[in-house]
């Protein structure tokens, strides 16, 4: 699942007038900005209408850097969305079967099951990378490029015990490194790991909470930054039952349309803005398992209950000593 921000025909036109000096063709009719896991720009995708009145895709190489650089800081301007991909939906539910070893069987038993899954995720992995990487080799430019993606091709190791850093480059230029890594570090793990345990029953104290809030974004510079912005950020208490707001900033309460006294040290589901949903309780397996994700969509409530579609990014923080979840929130589209 990819997160990205879609300028459409609309967005491009303000994009041109506001941007005159740029030569960027009316015939282009949106352009897509990809982003990673940290929120950066990753790629760049555009589509334009051919000259049978189709719309076909465009190469954005030819853009040139001014223009290309242009419509990434423009991007926060288009609409946020994200890209599914089918097969990624198998890599996970493989990923969401893996056996631990609870004492019912011989641990050398589950660690071989937990490996067979593995490895049948990186086949699955594989064979995007493979087909991305054709694809790549179909549209290569000159023969340099030709030689190189033909190499990377090569290169791709057949197992997952045999990947190694060596062959992130790989994986980076298609997105998938992300991935690869998250399988990497499963097959690294014992049987018997559990990266959450008990953590919902952990109560949070009040002193905890007061101590965090004191601590939290203390810099002046950091706080200026955090107050001052026109993005949603929340920081609150991990765990499924025991989140807790510990620091809002003022553009989360004008999203929520509720004040700091209302909704400050209490638990983020009971306050009414957050849903206990399946997707929330996803959300919370990534920042177990991954320690963060970014473009995921999401609803909150807002004070009069309405429904408020947003697109969330997280990372796990510590602060104060402690493990908070940090997040980022933007208002979605309702399409």
């Amino acid at each position: 699942m990819y997160a990205l921000t879609v300028l459409d025909q609309s967005a491009l036109t303000a994009f041109r007038s506001e941007h005159p000096w740029l030569e960027f063709s009316d015939r282009i009719t949106e352009v897509c900005v990809y982003f990673d896991d940290n929120g950066g720009p990753t790629r760049l995708t555009a589509r334009e209408v051919g000259a049978d009145g189709q719309t076909v895709e465009t190469d954005v190489n030819a853009f040139g850097v001014d223009t290309i650089l242009s419509l990434i800081r423009y991007a926060p301007q288009g609409i946020a969305k994200q890209e599914d991909c089918p097969e990624e939906r198998h890599i996970w539910a493989l990923l969401e079967e893996l056996p631990v070893a609870d004492g019912s069987r011989p641990v050398d038993e589950v660690e071989g099951e937990r490996a067979s899954k593995l490895q049948a995720a990186y086949g699955i992995l594989r064979d995007i990378a493979l087909g991305k990487l054709r694809s790549l080799l179909n549209s290569a430019r000159n023969a340099r490029e030709t030689q190189r993606l033909s190499d990377a091709i090569h290169a791709l190791p057949e197992r997952l015990e045999q990947v190694d850093d060596s062959h992130k480059p790989l994986f980076l230029e298609i997105d998938l490194w992300r991935f690869v890594a998250v399988l990497r570090d499963e097959l690294a793990m014992p049987a018997d790991y559990e990266i959450t345990p008990g953590r919902d029953e952990q109560l949070i104290s009040r002193e905890v909470i007061e101590q965090a809030e004191s601590t939290a974004l203390s810099g002046p510079v950091i706080q200026a930054l955090f107050e001052l912005s026109p993005v949603a950020f929340s920081i609150s208490s991990i765990g499924q039952k025991s989140s807790r707001y510990i620091r809002v900033n003022q553009a989360y309460l004008d999203l929520v349309g509720k004040s700091w006294d209302e909704i400050g040290g209490s638990e983020m589901v009971s306050s009414g803005i957050v849903s206990g949903s399946e997707a929330r309780a996803e959300r919370l397996m990534l920042l177990d398992r991954d320690g963060g994700y970014a473009g995921m969509r999401g609803e909150i409530h807002d004070a009069a209950g309405n429904v408020v579609p947003v697109v969330i990014s997280a990372r796990r923080i510590s602060v104060a000593g402690q493990l908070y979840d940090f997040e980022v929130l933007q208002r979605a589209s309702q399409d």
